[in-house]
């Protein structure tokens, strides 16, 4: 089955996903979690929320935004408004060129799922096709936006955007809590230290992606039990006490910069990202210090 974007892109078609067998939700009391997996021309950038992918080879982009609390009219509200609110700035449309073709769709393990295919208006008449999924579990809604600059450019990005849409599934969180070691209590406490941060460029006219890099305060906490969040600028917790930080909520809401960690001999690894698959491997070469990328971290 495929479906076609507007009247404005007659030759535009995005083939359905593959109807996958749903999974019941029922007793499940574990958060849901999106799982997929990127092909290799898609580049992931790691920096925060949402995660995104761009295309090596033409001008089109991936976001994926996770599982937040979802009102129970979302469904609706996806059919009216397409949930332009909940996407970033940078990758929100301007405005949409015609009425967008919504429709159902099967995900592994979620409630339900929309899928919207659009065009959004373009400078001098360019209509850049755009496709969003809604995705449903457990009282939560995730989603995949994809876009491209132009017609010519989707179809060259759509094969790749479709490999990983292809894969996608709704898995349940499991956090497992590790026991405290020695390694990791010699190691738990807040890194900071001074990295290279990209800020996007924002405005009317503006191209996706564009922006600068700044120097900025980058900090990495490790806690006792081995688990691991970074952030840019600062760590946010009850009364400002690293020490009462929620990994449990920062694993939901931010799950490219949340992991664990583990220490073997004189390495510390790091793993980070919702599908496990960024591993940091650093030296401990002095107490209270860590190198990571070339940055210096101090703990504090």
């Amino acid at each position: 089955m495929i479906l076609r974007v507007s009247r404005l892109l007659p030759a535009l078609v995005v083939p359905m996903l593959q109807v996958l067998p749903a999974v019941s939700a029922a007793g499940q009391t574990n958060p849901p979690r999106l799982r997929f997996e990127a092909p290799a021309d898609l580049l992931h950038s790691a920096l925060r929320p949402p995660e995104n992918y761009e295309s090596t080879r033409i001008n089109a982009s991936l976001q994926v935004y996770t599982f937040r609390p979802a009102p129970g009219d979302v469904a609706s509200r996806f059919r009216q408004t397409l949930l332009r609110d909940w996407i970033d700035p940078q990758f929100q449309e301007m405005q949409v060129a015609g009425p967008p073709v919504v429709g159902p769709m099967s995900i592994a393990g979620a409630d339900a799922a929309y899928i919207a295919q659009f065009a959004e208006a373009g400078f001098g008449g360019m209509s850049k096709p755009r496709v969003r999924l809604l995705i449903l579990a457990r009282g939560g809604a995730a989603i995949i936006d994809a876009q491209a600059a132009s017609p010519q450019a989707w179809q060259i990005a759509l094969p790749s955007f479709n490999a990983l849409l292809a894969t996608v599934r709704v898995d349940s969180a499991v956090s497992a809590a590790s026991p405290v070691t020695p390694e990791t209590r010699a190691l738990a406490g807040l890194y900071v230290g001074l990295k290279q941060k990209f800020v996007s460029a924002v405005g009317v006219g503006v191209r996706a992606g564009s922006g600068e890099f700044v120097p900025a305060r980058h900090i990495y906490l490790l806690s006792e039990t081995g688990r691991v969040y970074r952030a840019f600028d600062e760590i946010r917790a009850p009364g400002g006490d690293a020490g009462r930080f929620d990994f449990d909520a920062a694993e939901q809401e931010d799950p490219v910069n949340t992991g664990r960690f583990v220490v073997r001999g004189d390495q510390l690894f790091m793993t980070l990202g919702e599908r496990n698959d960024e591993q940091i491997v650093v030296p401990l070469r002095q107490p209270g210090h860590l190198t990571i990328a070339t940055v210096d971290y101090t703990r504090r």
